[in-house]
């Protein structure tokens, strides 16, 4: 509400936002549509009464208030406003009060009359009078009255060009002897009322326009306007969206039309397949869990101009996942938008709901002969509490997952939990992680592992190399080179048909191992470098490579906060030998480039 009404003001500033993302951070629970804000706070008359305002209040915030303002006046005819100091002031923005003011029960042994206080919303006055609430409880027939003037007022405000706020008096003054018909919602029985507190539905209320016909709204939101024993029904949320259409807030549009609540049947995490994911993320479910650097990782895309194709890394660890997303961004980028690494935003969702759905089918293990996809997603609850073989992350045990059978049915679910997968600062990767694994199935993943007991994430929450192959290739191959190998009778597995994005490593400038050529020769010519425990990526705008020509390179690192895209030109075979002082992406190319020379074309190496 804070971030819409600031929003509104045009008040945000770094400051603001600053300090709102300190204490209140964005989450994937986090509302961003203000239509589903409605719906959850239960404003969607107010909102429709607002707009027949003279002047509308532009924000949520000031719509709630300024009701709950209204309503202090009928709710409870014992609590009453004691004025100590009097003075208000108005502004474009709403009521502005400058003063002290107390809410105190109204001592019914005490023959002394209170002053009481009635705030009317953007009045120009406030008054204060001596007489004290009614204290008898209003009849059936008084109450029936006033319900069917202030239906009265909810068509006034409908149908009329008349402003019956405008017209109500700055203050609405209640006395003991004053008639229902003056003031007909004070008439209003305290027992018949719902909790403001709770449920902020009814609207703001003023005079009735003299000449009105009494009339009934229905209480139902999406109500049908109709007529019923000469008594029209008022269609609540006719309209909202056209207010709604002015508001810019972060993924209105994508939340709007695929929100977060899946039509598509949703099913809890359960404790064992909780403790099952854990194990294999980390080795076991009772110790350390994700890290902040992993907990505030989401696919959000670089804003920075030739550069929109690019996701954005905050901090290290999550580098193997988002570099393995990067890759097939830019594949399919290089396929099907001719080379444009300059995509709309809904091109570059487009593109990423289509990236993240094909590595998830391609991932997935058959189930009774169908392939079987798990897309997760932050139900914003816990399902279950810690125990002696779980302790909660805050994460894991609000997990919730929905099946998909087909492909398109993992894209449609994918763009459904869009919202969450891309929240600022929020757990996008992770849920991809999880969407990944339960898709592989956990057995499954075992059953890739040469070592029984293997985690995918390895020391200080980087991503392992296992984890990087099931997501680029589908399966959790702890080994980089072609096929098999028989060591001394034990099978170590490795790539199992050449692949369209490679590999090229630091590590094997150090002899640690050498890539096979599966990953080498990338048809694509795209391939994720690991460089120093980082995952970055290195593709021609050519299918193909051949180790033995000139060919131009580009880099891109989504944790180097770069201002354009790194053009490097590779010149095979000119007789440069590699020491461990080049700056490690040559080393890198020079595994599969052999003795070439480097140009960087004007910029500066990276070291």
């Amino acid at each position: 509400l804070l971030r819409q009404e600031d929003s509104y003001k045009a008040v945000v500033s770094t400051q603001s936002t600053g300090a709102f993302d300190k204490e209140a951070p964005r989450t994937s629970n986090s509302i961003t549509n203000r239509l589903e804000l409605a719906k959850v706070l239960h404003i969607l008359k107010l909102i429709k009464a607002n707009k027949h305002r003279e002047k509308p209040y532009p924000s949520m915030a000031e719509m709630i208030v300024a009701d709950l303002i209204a309503k202090a006046s009928m709710r409870n005819p014992e609590i009453c406003i004691e004025e100590r100091q009097h003075s208000a002031e108005m502004n474009s923005d709403g009521l502005v009060i400058k003063g002290t003011f107390s809410l105190t029960k109204s001592d019914p042994h005490n023959d002394k009359k209170k002053p009481v206080i009635l705030l009317e919303p953007r009045g120009l006055h406030q008054q204060c009078v001596k007489d004290q609430f009614p204290r008898d409880r209003p009849t059936s027939n008084s109450f029936s009255k006033a319900r069917m003037m202030r239906n009265s007022h909810l068509k006034n405000i409908g149908k009329s060009n008349s402003t019956p706020l405008k017209e109500a008096s700055p203050l609405q003054v209640v006395g003991n002897n004053q008639k229902a018909r003056e003031s007909p919602l004070a008439a209003r029985p305290p027992s018949r009322q719902k909790n403001p507190y709770s449920e902020f539905e009814s609207l703001q209320e003023g005079k009735v326009a003299a000449g009105s016909t009494p009339l009934l709204a229905d209480n139902s939101v999406n109500s049908i306007t109709k007529s019923t024993d000469g008594l029209e029904f008022l269609d609540i949320e006719e309209d909202i969206d056209d207010e709604l259409q002015s508001l810019d807030l972060a993924s209105i549009k994508s939340r709007s039309k695929h929100p977060v609540r899946s039509k598509a049947k949703l099913e809890d995490l359960s404790m064992a397949d909780a403790i099952s994911l854990r194990e294999m993320v980390f080795g076991n479910a009772t110790g350390v869990s994700f890290n902040p650097e992993w907990e505030q990782q989401s696919f959000t895309f670089n804003d920075t101009y030739l550069l929109e194709f690019g996701l954005v890394q905050h901090k290290g660890g999550p580098c193997g996942i988002l570099a393995a997303v990067q890759s097939l961004i830019i594949k399919n980028l290089m396929e099907n938008y001719r080379g444009n690494l300059s995509p709309s935003n809904a091109e570059r969702q487009q593109v990423l709901r289509k990236v993240l759905a094909s590595m998830l089918w391609q991932a997935a293990n058959y189930v009774g002969g169908k392939k079987v996809v798990c897309v997760c997603s932050d139900s914003g609850r816990s399902k279950f509490q810690s125990s002696l073989l779980y302790r909660n992350d805050g994460i894991t045990e609000k997990v919730q997952y929905s099946r998909c059978l087909t492909l398109a049915e993992t894209e449609s679910c994918v763009q459904e939990f869009l919202p969450q997968f891309q929240s600022p600062m929020g757990k996008g990767c992770i849920l991809f992680l999880y969407s990944i694994i339960l898709s592989r199935g956990v057995n499954t993943i075992k059953a890739d592992f040469d070592e029984p007991g293997s985690a995918l994430m390895a020391n200080h929450g980087y991503c392992s190399q296992e984890l990087v192959n099931l997501c680029v290739m589908g399966y959790a191959a702890q080994n980089v080179f072609n096929n098999t190998i028989d060591l001394d009778g034990k099978i170590l597995k490795g790539i199992r048909e050449p692949r369209d994005i490679g590999l090229l490593t630091l590590y094997e400038h150090y002899k640690a191992f050498e890539v096979g050529s599966y990953l080498k020769q990338a048809s694509a010519g795209i391939w994720v470098i690991c460089s120093e425990s980082h995952y970055s990526v290195l593709f021609g705008k050519k299918s193909g490579a051949s180790a033995h020509e000139i060919t131009d390179l580009y880099y891109y690192d989504s944790l180097g906060n770069q201002e354009s895209l790194y053009k490097l030109t590779v010149y095979p075979d000119s007789g440069i030998v590699s020491n461990d002082d080049d700056p490690p992406l040559e080393l890198c190319i020079r595994t599969f480039w052999r003795n070439a020379k480097v140009d960087w074309n004007g910029s500066e190496p990276l070291l």
